[in-house]
């Protein structure tokens, strides 16, 4: 998604060059842009199957992360001991919440095509 924004020019412009996404390259319109691998990009819609990306705009303030206590970690020699390896497991205990609905948008079917 980050290449195609990269790549549509602005409508409106007229000037060779001035495209969606420009330098700097994590700004959007002037908001902060963050691109991650956990956003699907396999999805569907209508004829277009599994080639639709997510975009998420939001208040991102109004995202509120709790953790209720540290990070567990569990050494375990055993399970991988035939190996020579070590598992190591970590545990958090995390809870996710929005303060206000309104505050975020996802757009659930841009294509890259």
């Amino acid at each position: 998604m980050k290449a195609k924004l990269a790549q549509t020019p602005k409508q409106s412009s007229g000037v060779e060059g001035n495209f969606l996404l420009g330098p700097p390259w994590n700004e959007l319109y002037g908001y902060p842009f963050v691109v991650s691998n956990q956003v699907p990009s396999n999805l569907t819609k209508g004829s277009s199957s599994g080639v639709c990306s997510a975009m998420f705009f939001g208040v991102w303030s109004n995202l509120l992360i709790g953790q209720w206590s540290g990070i567990d970690l569990l050494v375990d020699p055993y399970t991988g001991s035939s190996a020579g390896t070590v598992r190591v497991t970590a545990f958090a205990d995390v809870d996710v919440a929005v303060r206000y609905a309104e505050a975020f948008a996802a757009c659930l079917d841009l294509t890259t095509t």
